[in-house]
């Protein structure tokens, strides 16, 4: 143990002497993982929408079947989606499209309340979007068309209501406007019992097809009381009932996972293969074999060197982003021990990395050429890609220790998560990557 203090206090003397060094291996990964915790975790923001309303105030409601309904109500829904702002006329909306003010413009025509009103037309809402990026215009595309689901949704309701109305005066009778004038119709129900008085008095040569048109009046009415259930399941003919499952995880616990993990593996990988690399390169190392410390000695030395310069970067993004995200503080006693063991992990991973290239150089472009693809490999959702290449990726997180470090990261900071495993994988890879880098050194001295 006293040896092991000696190399350690060696080593953080030697970067203490680098200071801008460490400064610039300390803010280089912390920069890339806040950019990757973004990418991941945060959702897309509210895209600007240039909104044209060209109904008047006093003309917004819609009369369906003697039933109002409020046409604000859409508006108000876009602009709670949207970054919404009102325009004059559609020439300014295309206008505020094509300047790159806007990336879409909804119209919403003067029309609308009588297209909607009438018992032939559609009613038409017209939206401009701003096709040069096309995930943006996708995005926009999808958000527009889900505000307009709502809203069909309600409209739907209000004309299957005045539809099921009209059938039941048709079955049952009633009073009915059509033209600007109120009439009473019988109803298929009372129109057949009116046939059955009049049947006696009807000559019998024209009997018989009296008769049939009876029948026809009862079999019409059976088929509109099946059109009335139709209309009734018209509006929602499937009804989604939500299931949920595995466990519940915000974006911004995954985003903060992802960070922390990206941010301990650069620090790490790149000081355990550079310290370990660098006294390689300067002889040193062969001037601690020759008795001062055992090859096991060192290759934990510089594990642990590694991994307490990673544990200090990840904590200290584990506090900057508690400032803009919810972090569950009193869960700090599983979390922070997954940061410990991940900067460990990733330690272990740079001084085997190390004690395989022989050179800094070497051990810097080696570390970022497994860092950054490996990093890509461990966040590749099933699905994405074809069953056999995530397969391959599934063993390749296996071996490397980013997807075990970001899966126990996760357990830390959401409940639910499994955290045995990652741990004892981590465990697992950290003597596998000792025992390599022991091999490696043993080779190269010898």
């Amino acid at each position: 143990m006293k040896r092991l203090g000696y190399l350690l206090g060696k080593d953080m003397r030697l970067l203490k002497r680098t200071p801008t060094i460490v400064i610039l291996l300390a803010l280089y990964p912390a920069l890339v993982a806040v950019l990757v915790g973004l990418a991941v975790g945060r959702p897309p923001t509210k895209p600007r929408v240039a909104i044209v309303n060209q109904v008047p105030e006093n003309k917004r409601d819609i009369r369906i079947g003697g039933k109002k309904f409020d046409l604000d109500k859409l508006t108000k829904a876009l602009y709670e989606n949207v970054d919404g702002y009102n325009v004059k006329d559609p020439a300014a909306a295309l206008e505020e499209v094509k300047s790159g003010d806007a990336v879409a413009a909804v119209i919403i025509p003067e029309d609308i309340v009588e297209q909607l009103e009438s018992s032939s037309s559609q009613g038409t809402i017209e939206a401009i979007f701003d096709s040069t990026d096309p995930t943006r215009k996708a995005y926009v595309e999808n958000t527009i068309k889900g505000l307009l689901v709502d809203t069909n949704n309600e409209l739907t309701n209000r004309f299957t209501d005045v539809s099921l109305d009209y059938i039941n005066i048709i079955v049952n009778g009633g009073e009915i406007t059509f033209g600007g004038e109120t009439r009473n119709i019988e109803g298929l129900a009372n129109g057949a019992d009116l046939i059955k008085d009049v049947l006696p008095y009807v000559p019998a040569q024209q009997r018989k097809d009296l008769q049939e048109f009876a029948a026809l009046s009862e079999g019409a009415k059976q088929g509109a009381n099946f059109a009335k259930s139709l209309l009734r399941r018209v509006g929602q003919p499937i009804k989604l009932q939500n299931k949920p499952v595995g466990t519940n995880s915000s974006l911004s616990s995954l985003a903060v996972a992802v960070a922390v993990a990206v941010s301990a593996m650069f620090v790490a990988l790149l000081l355990g293969a550079g310290m370990l690399a660098y006294e390689q390169e300067d002889q040193m190392l062969t001037r601690l074999l020759r008795g001062l410390a055992p090859r096991s000695t060192i290759v934990i030395e510089k594990t642990l060197l590694a991994g307490i310069c990673a544990l200090i970067v990840g904590t200290v993004m584990v506090l900057a982003f508690g400032a803009f995200v919810d972090i569950r503080w009193e869960r700090a006693f599983l979390w922070w021990p997954a940061i410990i063991v991940a900067s460990i992990s990733f330690g272990a991973a740079g001084v085997m990395v190390g004690a395989a290239s022989g050179d800094v150089r070497a051990a810097s472009l080696a570390s970022f050429m497994i860092g950054l693809p490996l990093t890509a490999a461990a966040l590749v959702p099933k699905g994405a890609v074809s069953d056999g290449l995530y397969s391959v990726l599934q063993v390749i997180n296996s071996i490397f220790p980013f997807k075990p470090s970001l899966d126990f990261l996760r357990a830390g900071l959401s409940p639910g998560f499994d955290a045995l495993w990652p741990g004892i994988h981590l465990a697992i890879l950290i003597l596998a990557y000792c025992l390599i880098a022991s091999f490696a050194i043993k080779r190269r001295v010898a």
